[in-house]
């Protein structure tokens, strides 16, 4: 131990903040290595929607060009809609990472505030909490996100922000005056809460965070006020970033979640189903059980690419043998090496938030902020049992080791930067001012749009959200009437691979393709698109 513990607790400190001021900087620059940002939803909608929302389309003049994403809170979609607005390319993706990296500081101040009894030791804390920071940021999924606009890595300062908060006041929260507790879990409600009105598929962390409160410390009823007051948060957060874009939806469609469960909210514009994507939930008791080592052995299980990390399966070996280590060892004595009582509530809402994802989504994007927070997870469940220290830190140390070196990191799409984040090069309409163009297809377009004059309406009539099949809904209604009662141009916006839709969708609204009269729409993002001048057909039939 250091003879000036004061001086060295100092430069510790300035040691762990120049570090967590350069990481997120260099992080910028290693990003933009991996090329520009050119996934399937920036395509389908992220884009799309921060311009429709600014330029009042949505409705006006288009219908579901963004297919069921359209109806998503765009919320999310501005900054970097603005951004690229003002600076090039590489200067949006470099801004956004930056962002991104930023997640290493509520990793690290809460492994630094868990390890806690080392307090004697600022040298080891410090080194401890840096690398539990740093491995917990470098997981296979966060990095494949970095520069990309899926905000999984965004939202998860938010959910992160709200644990440190929760855990550095420990003592006030389990221990201290009743009203500043409950101010506190209020205030870690607002932060998770906001990550979920700006995006929903935060809500299992929500929940995690909420209900873990009913299971660590306390009397009955302190632990009931402070997951009450913790989900009071959650509710004023969500409605401070969510509130204005539900009470659109439930004005203009009747249901504030449009489309979704709309089996409940039975609103006209679309068909009585919930339109959730359920496809990677498993099914049966031995696929819930095995699910992080199923998806390990086929990543397309959970998502869309091939990546490979261990960080949630370890966690959850460990998370799982750990009640049956302390029963096993019961009687035996540990030094403390984790804050207890904040070691057990990081457990339980990590497992509880596990668990409603794989009930909701099973989707691993969603589940990025437990993949940062995993080696956390990991390293606490160790210190927890009565075990021999340098057992405990030897077994610790293996497992950051192993979860680091066997991570590959998965690709989604990705371009050479163009001068401008996106750029759309669309041919000129001869009477933009009377011009319908149609889409359809599965195909993300809607990012398109914005290479074309803003006075054009865009009706996608065919999609994985909207069919003809679908009958008299309200929404294939607006576009059955806007085509009958059009009385100029016509175009259709689509990908080659799909032009099948000429024949199987176009005649159900009258109208054929001219495929003689294509050109191509470009941009910096995809391959050609296809846009085709469509003439009036056989009348359709009456909607079924």
């Amino acid at each position: 131990m250091s003879l000036h513990p004061a001086p060295d607790a100092r430069r510790w400190h300035l040691i762990a903040l120049a570090v967590l001021i350069l990481f997120p900087l260099l992080v910028g620059f290693w990003s933009l290595s991996l090329g520009q940002d050119g996934n399937w939803d920036l395509r389908n909608y992220h884009w799309y929607n921060a311009y429709a929302y600014l330029t009042g389309r949505e409705l006006a003049l288009d219908v579901a060009p963004g297919q069921v994403a359209t109806y998503y809170n765009p919320t999310l979609d501005l900054p970097v809609y603005w951004l690229a607005q003002i600076l090039p390319a590489r200067g949006v993706s470099y801004v956004l990472s930056v962002v991104q990296g930023l997640n290493v500081v509520p990793l690290f101040g809460l492994a630094f505030t868990l390890l806690s009894p080392l307090a004697a030791n600022v040298r080891l804390r410090t080194l401890a909490a840096l690398a539990l920071a740093i491995v917990g940021f470098c997981g296979a999924g966060q990095l494949g996100l970095l520069g990309a606009t899926f905000y999984d890595n965004v939202i998860s300062l938010f959910v992160l922000g709200a644990a440190w908060l929760v855990v550095a006041k420990a003592d006030i929260v389990w221990q201290g005056r009743a009203g500043a507790a409950y101010g506190i879990v209020f205030l870690g409600g607002l932060l998770v809460g906001s990550a979920v009105g700006l995006k929903q598929p935060t809500l299992p962390f929500a929940v995690g965070a909420c209900f873990a409160f009913l299971f660590v410390g306390g009397t009955l009823w302190r632990r009931f006020f402070l997951s009450f007051f913790f989900g009071i948060g959650v509710i004023a957060g969500m409605a401070i970033f969510s509130g204005h874009w539900m009470w659109h939806l439930w004005s203009f469609y009747q249901n504030p979640l449009f489309p979704y469960f709309n089996d409940l909210f039975r609103s006209p514009w679309g068909v009585p189903e919930p339109y959730r994507d359920d496809k990677f939930i498993p099914h049966g008791f031995l696929n819930n059980l095995l699910f992080p080592f199923i998806w390990l052995a086929d990543p397309k299980k959970v998502g869309e690419i091939i990546f490979r990390d261990l960080r949630i399966p370890v966690a959850y070996i460990v998370m799982i043998a750990t009640p049956f280590i302390l029963l096993a060892l019961r009687g035996r004595q540990a030094t403390m090496l984790v804050a207890r009582r904040p070691a057990l509530y990081v457990l339980v809402a990590g497992a509880i938030t596990y668990l409603v994802w794989l009930k909701l989504f099973a989707i691993y994007r969603y589940l990025i902020p437990l993949e940062m927070l995993a080696p956390v997870l990991m390293v606490v469940a160790v210190a927890l049992w009565p075990l021999p220290v340098k057992v405990r830190g030897g077994i610790a140390l293996a497992l950051l080791v192993l979860v680091t070196v066997t991570g590959k990191p998965g690709t989604w799409a990705r371009m050479p930067f163009a001068d401008r984040f996106v750029e759309v090069n669309a041919p000129t309409l001869p009477n933009p001012n009377n011009t319908i163009i149609i889409q359809t297809g599965y195909a993300p377009t809607s990012f398109l749009i914005t290479g074309f004059p803003p006075q054009v309406p865009f009706l996608r009539v065919h999609s994985y959200f909207i069919h003809p099949d679908h009958g008299d809904i309200k929404l294939n209604q607006v576009m059955r009437d806007r085509i009958a009662n059009h009385q100029g141009d016509f175009y259709w916006l689509v990908a080659h691979w799909e032009v099948w839709t000429a024949e199987h969708i176009l005649p159900r609204y009258g109208l054929a393709a001219d495929m003689g009269d294509c050109r191509l729409v470009t941009s910096n993002l995809d391959e050609p698109m296809m846009l085709c001048r469509l003439v009036r057909g056989p009348t359709p039939a009456a909607p079924s």
